[in-house]
């Protein structure tokens, strides 16, 4: 277990791809602190999950939008655990609607969460980070931080003005950080997550799996485990030189261009 005695935090750990991460970091020996916004009962599930499989997980809640709560919640994985190594920021809120008509209210929603809880909770956690650094300047971990982005942050995609720039945000996020931490040892990236199947994209769409495995090149859609599997090469002593970087987790969507049915056709 490659992440013994390290201390990881996962925001948005009750819903599945968050739930999918705490668990994941658990099982290669990480302490977790699994977040939540409002609704606890999922992310229990998912602490109960991670100590009956012998691993070591607390929960706590707070609003990631406020700057003072992602200080809590940082200040909460020392606590409880004396450190902080791993810092996940995927709690995030998609609000879809047609540029022309969007409100301020759901702008502000979205980049509050977003881009500016991910902005803060990863200065909060990097504080302790280079605080350790400098405490024990033998281990050589430093830290990771990883911002749970989308493929909307790399492509156009209608509906999505505002969800789609807090994403590119992230991953410009990550390349200026990682600028800024590396001398500490922190490692910075980003997670280009595509379409997922969950609980409210097969609420919204029934055969949801069935409409994009048709789409994307890998001939299916993505699954809360594959953003975990991508997250813990993230973490790993492997991709130590691995920063700044967007890993796409999409199935290849961003690949594709728009062609016409000719233009399709002359390729096959």
């Amino acid at each position: 277990m490659y992440l013994q005695n390290r201390v990881a935090i996962v925001t948005g750990a009750s819903k599945e791809i968050g739930a999918a991460m705490a668990v994941a970091l658990a099982r290669e020996g990480a302490a977790v602190v699994a977040h939540y916004a409002t609704d606890s009962a999922p992310a229990q599930a998912v602490v109960n999950r991670i100590v009956a499989e012998g691993g070591r997980a607390i929960l706590f809640g707070c609003d990631c939008s406020r700057v003072s709560d992602n200080m809590a919640l940082a200040q909460a994985a020392i606590d409880a655990f004396g450190r902080l190594d791993i810092f996940v920021a995927n709690a995030g809120i998609t609000r879809f609607g047609a540029f022309l008509s969007y409100t301020e209210a759901d702008y502000d929603s979205v980049l509050d969460l977003n881009l500016k809880g991910s902005f803060f909770g990863a200065q909060a956690a990097a504080r302790h980070m280079i605080a350790q650094r400098r405490q024990h300047p033998e281990d050589t971990y430093g830290g990771r931080i990883v911002f749970s982005s989308s493929v909307a942050g790399s492509v156009a995609i209608p509906g999505l003005a505002a969800y789609g720039a807090s994403k590119a945000g992230l991953n410009h996020l990550a390349k200026t950080l990682a600028v800024e931490l590396g001398p500490y040892g922190i490692t910075v990236n980003a997670l280009g997550i595509g379409p997922t199947t969950n609980t409210r994209n097969l609420r919204d769409d029934p055969q949801y799996e069935e409409h994009w495995a048709s789409l994307l090149p890998i001939g299916r859609a993505m699954r809360p485990e594959d953003s975990a599997a991508a997250l813990m090469y993230l973490v790993s002593p492997a991709a130590s030189g691995v920063t700044g970087a967007t890993l796409m987790v999409e199935g290849g969507q961003s690949l594709q261009s728009v062609l016409p049915a000719a233009e399709l056709e002359r390729g096959r």
